[in-house]
């Protein structure tokens, strides 16, 4: 299985039936979860619609903000029912002609004018609702959609994966050479160290021997760097598998990102003592490329 990138694109359009043709567009960035949000043109119309494209956008993806627009284009006219209330126009009619006006101070009236009164004639579409084979063929539509949104992710996955493990190279390199000076290291830390403690206490200071003993335990942690350069390594391997194994990695490789900046940054509070700060901040800055990285991942 691959790593995905989220970000990609995909459209697709055909027609639903005699009724319908559809147009799909799905774009997709990046987000910590899986967001799908739906744009209908005829939202108030087919309300079902919305439903039926989350859902089948939501059994394909598993992270990214989603969006998805759907036109729906009627290829034949809506047919309509039109319903005239005769009594209230006979009615009308009748009101009229009770009427005693003044020979030549109106016009006649004409049915027009009647019918054009609130009320009287009522014009209603046809219910809009998808048929099941209208259902079925968005349905086809958007999984095609998504079947080339999900082609670029990919590619982009790929091209992601290949920039990560140029990094990680990059780090590998940083514990291939420091590695072998951390006994080297170690020693350098704790000469520079034990002679700021003779500097500090003097000759003629007396001290506690509990509170040597604390500053000789400190002294030690602080001139240690072997955890460090351990669990970076351990950091190090678990992402390289990780990539390996594919999937939905990105949250896990985000996390072991934070883990590798948290070593570099112990190591880089004792390397300041020692002059191996240049080294470090190549393999910060590589651990950083890694994480921007990581987070356009599914």
């Amino acid at each position: 299985m691959s790593c995905v990138s989220m970000t990609g694109f995909g459209r697709a359009r055909g027609e639903l039936s005699d009724r319908f043709h559809a147009s799909l567009v799905v774009r997709a960035v990046n987000h910590r979860y899986l967001d799908v949000q739906v744009r209908i043109n005829l939202r108030d119309e087919l309300p079902e619609v919305e439903t039926l494209v989350r859902a089948e956008v939501s059994e394909r993806l598993n992270r990214g903000r989603v969006s998805v627009q759907v036109n729906l284009l009627r290829t034949t006219p809506a047919p309509a029912e039109i319903l005239v209330d005769g009594a209230g126009v006979r009615h009308v009619l009748e009101q009229l002609a009770a009427l005693q006006l003044p020979e030549g101070t109106a016009r006649p009236v004409q049915l027009s004018d009647v019918l054009a009164i609130p009320g009287l004639v009522s014009v209603s579409g046809e219910e809009l609702l998808l048929t099941e084979p209208e259902a079925a063929a968005l349905a086809g539509l958007t999984e095609a959609a998504v079947a080339e949104l999900l082609a670029m992710r990919q590619y982009e996955g790929a091209r992601l994966l290949s920039q990560i493990r140029a990094e990680l190279d990059r780090v590998e390199e940083f514990l291939a050479w420091i590695e072998p000076q951390a006994e080297g290291i170690r020693q350098r830390l704790l000469d520079k160290l034990r002679r700021r403690l003779t500097e500090l206490l003097g000759p003629d200071t007396a001290v506690e021997p509990q509170r040597l003993l604390q500053e000789a335990a400190l002294l030690a942690d602080r001139a240690d760097v072997a955890e460090e350069l351990v669990r970076l390594r351990g950091h190090v391997d678990q992402l390289r598998r990780r990539l390996g194994e594919g999937g939905v990695v990105g949250r896990a490789l985000d996390f072991l990102c934070q883990e590798m900046h948290r070593e570099l940054n112990t190591l880089g509070s004792k390397f300041r003592e020692v002059g191996l700060a240049e080294q470090l901040v190549d393999a910060k800055t590589a651990v950083e490329r890694i994480r921007e990285q990581v987070q356009n991942l599914e």
